[in-house]
């Protein structure tokens, strides 16, 4: 029993030592120039524009693909739960500044990109049915993301909320 117990151990430490030795070459720091949503993180934001960022997000999430990829990994994760550890690795990843792994980002340029607009045409699918129904435009990433990247450029720069922040979001911080 105890020797099962060892070659599993020892096959578990292996395998997870060869994926974490491949996962060293596929991730990549995300361009400084892209702003997305984890431009937010430990920033003061007016009262005012808060209602307004909060409103562009929750609309590109249900008029955009972002609805029908949450429902594709809760489904996912319902029928295989190691596909969380997924999940929970890329949000991690996205917190801390870097791509999340992707089967796009693991292509060369041309075949990621063609692979990841299918993908999103999948994943549209229940965002423009949401949008249909409530009589609203349905989103693109690429819509959502330019929505998105104006209301970030129109807000004060960053060192405005600088000192409201907590010590210790600081010392994370890049």
């Amino acid at each position: 029993m105890a020797y099962a117990f060892n070659r599993r151990l020892i096959s578990f430490i292996v395998i997870a030592q060869g994926i974490y030795l491949a996962g060293c070459g596929i991730i990549h720091k995300k361009p400084e120039a892209s702003a997305d949503e984890m431009a937010l993180v430990g920033r003061s934001i007016p009262p005012e524009q808060a209602g307004e960022i909060l409103d562009e997000l929750g609309s590109n999430f249900v008029y955009g693909p972002a609805l029908g990829e949450t429902a594709v990994n809760l489904g996912t994760v319902v029928m295989f739960p190691p596909y969380a550890l997924y999940l929970v690795g890329n949000a991690l990843l996205s917190f801390s500044g870097y791509e999340p792994v992707t089967v796009s980002s693991l292509l060369p340029d041309e075949e990621g990109k063609q692979w990841s607009d299918a993908v999103d045409w999948v994943f549209s699918g229940p965002g423009q049915f949401v949008a249909a129904v409530a009589g609203r435009e349905s989103r693109s990433r690429e819509v959502a993301e330019a929505k998105v990247r104006t209301i970030l450029e129109s807000l004060p720069a960053r060192g405005v909320g600088a000192a409201s922040e907590q010590p210790a979001a600081r010392a994370f911080a890049p």
